[in-house]
């Protein structure tokens, strides 16, 4: 009969094994894409190549991504963030990135320039918690913030389709509209609705865009030939009394839109009124009074 192993010797055991032999515990890296410029047989292109970054804060993430995009591997791309480029500071507010560079960058004429903002930004927005860049140089020459889906590309081989639209931020000053000439660029060929709201709230219009860019565009339905239907979210803690101003911005911006003479406006799955907002319910059309 086979004698039993008393449990304190198993685990007297155990114990001696796992100091002798302690588990490994590997650390993960994150993968991600950097891109370069690449001379092929149409012409120059943006390519990408997949790095792997080390675990760490979204600053550190941010740092090596910028550090990577100067040492291609493969020998047909070129790095846009040349080595007479420093990074002076690199700012994280929320999920935009503010990256300021130094050095030749101000030196590029408007196309090297906007290549390099267009690599590091692709870059960039490949992170997770990254959705919008804006660089700047010595020379404070910085194009606006900056995403996956609005980057310009200033070149004959990679221009994409660009609008240009009337919308209606507001002024916090005044605490009315004004008319504001906005850049999209786009990879789609036809301007859309949600477009334009996604854009206004992308970053460029600071403080002036609706509802202190607190505000997500869930959607935009076409109800008809000529009306629409925009469903925002908006934070239920925001108080929205006596903020009509901002749901008028969004009114007269869609009726900006081409064939588009009016619009109701869903908060949260329900009407404005139930917000507080007054005189804003069912069907609305451009209202020029609110305009400075």
């Amino acid at each position: 009969m086979r004698k039993k192993i008393p449990v304190v010797l198993l685990l007297m055991l155990l114990a001696l094994l796992t100091a002798c032999n302690p588990p490994m515990v590997e650390k993960e890296d994150t993968a991600s894409a950097v891109y370069f410029l690449m001379e092929g047989e149409h012409g120059r292109t943006l390519a990408y190549e997949i790095v792997q970054l080390p675990e760490g804060s979204l600053q550190q993430q941010i740092e090596a991504v910028l550090e990577a995009m100067r040492t291609p591997l493969n020998t047909n791309h070129t790095p846009l963030l040349q080595e007479d480029m420093h990074v002076r500071a690199v700012e994280v507010f929320g999920s935009t990135v503010v990256v300021r560079l130094t050095g030749g960058y101000d030196q590029l004429n408007s196309i090297g320039r906007s290549l390099v903002d267009s690599a590091i930004t692709l870059s960039l927005c490949e992170l997770e918690e990254v959705r919008y860049v804006r660089i700047t140089g010595d020379r404070g020459n910085a194009v606006g913030f900056m995403s996956e889906s609005s980057v310009v590309l200033e070149d004959s081989d990679l221009r994409l389709t660009a609008f240009d639209i009337e919308v209606y931020p507001v002024d916090r000053s005044s605490g009315c509209l004004v008319p504001y000439q906005l850049h999209i660029a786009s990879e789609e060929e036809v301007l859309t609705p949600r477009m334009v709201l996604e854009e206004m709230m992308a970053g460029t219009l600071g403080e002036a865009a609706p509802f202190d860019g607190r505000m997500d565009v869930r959607n935009v339905i076409q109800t008809d030939t000529n009306s629409l239907r925009a469903e925002l979210y908006i934070p239920v803690e925001m108080d929205l009394r006596g903020r009509e101003v901002d749901l008028w911005s969004v009114v007269n911006t869609l009726c900006s839109c081409r064939g588009i003479e009016q619009v109701s406006v869903v908060i949260n799955s329900s009407v404005p009124s139930d917000r507080g907002l007054k005189d804003c319910d069912g069907l609305l059309t451009y209202d020029p009074q609110w305009i400075g």
